[in-house]
């Protein structure tokens, strides 16, 4: 509900009355009405996680057109500026994205009713369409009540400044904007963002010999800031993630069909076994009825892909990981000796689904594609590739001898794949945040590295690609984790083999060390790039695509590298924040393979190897 205050109470954040003189009348002197002021400036916490959910949204055109579609915003404290304005990380932008940062502008000063400010825009890179730019005129036009909260009422108008001439479909060729913002001062940020969205937008027609077809859009939409969490607010984030766990668990058990799989499109195994993965990460009974009869499932369905065999023996090793060594890993101490006494039955299975892998590798090729595809022998996948080597790091420690001449080459190439170059900062090699007395923090201390080093990440199935005059790089979040993850595992796999395999593999020992020396160099490189483009809100550089996908990611080589903070990030607890608000009302996190990524984050689901591998940082 909005209403206008009565101007006898206003009371915003660091409000002031100011008294303007009028002419006299009838002799008798008057004072105006007080103009009120407000701070308009952003000023949240850093590890605070606002979410803007979606109160409404509404179709106002015709019975044709594009109907409305639009989805959350989140961010952290620290991914606004003062004046509402969004950094480089969050590029591409997502149009929810455009939309709040857009309508969240502010001066970051003390600003009266009546006062006007203006803002030019320039989208370069946007998700799904062309580059935007904008002109936007703002009016601070009074004190209100918003949500039972006194607010700044501020309007907007938006318009497009220019239109692209590029080819590049879907393109706006109109995009005019209306907002109302609701800004309180004393928290410091938006409440509410209502708009009325009229455009008109290029687009491809339904079949590729179709002419393109220009749609026109009228929404009206509002988001409302239904949700805040403060990140370092540990103990009240256990309690959550723990009813979170418990009610994502049921939820996946739910998804599971009358046949008793969890199937992913048509690809039966792959859902099930990343199903079951987390389900038993979560603490699950492997001896539940439902799970041994899940498993004989799987077991008959089709050797399809090496997603699906991979996390198959991901899923086999998790059955005999003991209590024990999973609460140790969880709690940063030694898990001890990881092992895993498979029955009979299940050692045969995992050494059936290994020697798949082995002999499924995409040759020549010294990577994994989907499945060995002759027709397309230069083709390989990051991803599929990452999963093939945690799932022989699996069998590596069911017990199950990986042949040589599988790791050296391939972290190798992986390396060769790495952008050659990349911003170049020092990485934040300690970082203690500092502790709250009597409900104010203290100032964090963070040491910084004596030496420089380059942010260098990895893309899908191209070597990476970095641009120094303008920064722009090919390489994106969820595909430098799967780089990263592929060195880790080769290098847990090779520290494993018997000495004589090692030998065989790498010639003699001194290749071995230079191997591994030049191995722990491009992992330094990978988590500088995570430190440098750090998101828990977006996939990093790849906006809102495979986020779920993403955050497993992160957890994984957080967790093989024991890693606390990421720079001066509390990755686990600002994840935390975002997936305990994104929880559906049912339990899950949409589809059962998101539900799984997402509870195998927040259990940290991932296998510790023997000896966390150094990844860079606090011991340079």
């Amino acid at each position: 509900m909005v209403r206008r205050l009565p101007t006898t109470i206003l009371r915003l954040g660091a409000l002031v009355l100011a008294a303007l003189p009028l002419v006299l009348v009838d002799a008798h002197p008057v004072t105006a009405l007080a103009r009120g002021k407000a701070e308009l400036s952003w000023a949240v916490d850093d590890a605070l996680y606002l979410h803007y959910a979606l109160d409404s949204q509404t179709e106002q055109g015709e019975e044709g057109d594009p109907k409305p579609n639009l989805q959350y915003v989140h961010l952290m404290g620290y991914e606004i500026a003062a004046d509402g304005q969004m950094p480089e990380v969050s590029k591409p932008w997502e149009f929810e994205e455009i939309l709040f940062q857009l309508a969240s502008f502010v001066p970051a000063a003390t600003m009266r009713e009546g006062d006007t400010w203006q803002h030019d825009w320039n989208f370069d890179r946007v998700s799904g369409t062309q580059a935007l730019s904008a002109t936007s005129a703002y009016t601070f036009t009074e004190l209100a009540e918003y949500e039972k909260h006194e607010c700044a009422h501020i309007t907007a108008t938006h318009k497009l400044t220019t239109v692209q001439p590029d080819t590049v479909l879907p393109r706006w060729t109109k995009l005019e904007l209306t907002t109302d913002t609701y800004f309180n001062s004393e928290s410091g940020c938006a409440l509410g963002v209502k708009l009325v969205l009229r455009g008109a937008k290029m687009e491809l027609g339904a079949k590729p010999e179709d002419p393109t077809v220009s749609k026109n859009y009228a929404w009206d939409a509002e988001w409302k800031l239904s949700r805040s969490v403060d990140s370092t607010d540990t103990d009240y984030l256990k309690k959550k993630v723990d009813i979170a766990i418990f009610n994502g668990v049921e939820r996946l058990w739910a998804q599971r069909n009358k046949e008793g799989t969890w199937p992913y499109g048509t690809n039966v195994r792959g859902g099930t076994a990343l199903s079951l993965l987390a389900l038993l990460m979560c603490g699950e009974d492997p001896g539940d009825a439902r799970m041994t009869e899940s498993f004989r499932l799987m077991q008959e369905a089709e050797l399809n892909t090496t997603y699906d065999v991979a996390i198959s023996i991901m899923a086999y090793e998790a059955k005999y990981i003991s209590k024990s060594e999973r609460e140790a890993f969880l709690k940063g101490g030694d898990a001890g000796k990881q092992e895993r006494k498979l029955s009979q039955q299940d050692m045969k299975e995992v050494q059936r689904l290994t020697d798949w892998l082995i002999d499924n590798r995409n040759e020549p090729n010294v990577m994994w594609n989907y499945k060995r595809d002759e027709d397309s022998p230069a083709r390989y996948d990051f991803s599929v590739t990452q999963y093939a080597l945690l799932g022989l790091g699996s069998a590596m420690r069911c017990g199950v001898v990986i042949p040589t001449g599988y790791i050296r080459k391939l972290v190798e190439f992986v390396r060769s794949l790495q952008a050659p170059d990349g911003p170049e900062f020092k990485r934040v090699v300690d970082y203690k945040p500092g502790k709250k007395k009597n409900g104010k923090k203290g100032e964090d201390r963070v040491t910084l590295s004596t030496k420089n080093v380059k942010a260098r990440g990895w893309a899908y199935t191209y070597a990476a690609t970095y641009i120094p005059d303008t920064g722009a790089t090919s390489a994106y979040g969820s595909m430098t984790c799967a780089g990263i993850t592929t060195l880790i595992a080769g290098l847990d796999i090779a520290a494993n083999m018997e000495d004589k395999a090692r030998i065989k593999e790498f010639d003699n020992n001194a290749q071995y060390k230079n191997w591994e020396r030049d191995t722990q160099q491009a992992l330094d490189w990978g988590m500088s790039w995570m430190e440098y483009w750090f998101s828990i809100t977006r996939n990093p550089n790849h906006a809102r695509a495979w986020y779920y996908y993403y955050l497993y990611g992160l957890e994984r080589i957080c967790m093989l590298s024991d890693v606390r903070y990421l720079g001066t990030h509390d990755w686990y607890f600002e994840g935390a924040s975002a997936l305990i608000t994104l929880q559906d009302d049912n339990g899950g996190w949409g589809g059962a393979v998101d539900t799984a990524f997402a509870l195998l984050f927040l259990k940290r689901g991932t296998v510790r190897t023997n000896k966390p591998v150094y990844t860079g940082g606090p011991k340079e």
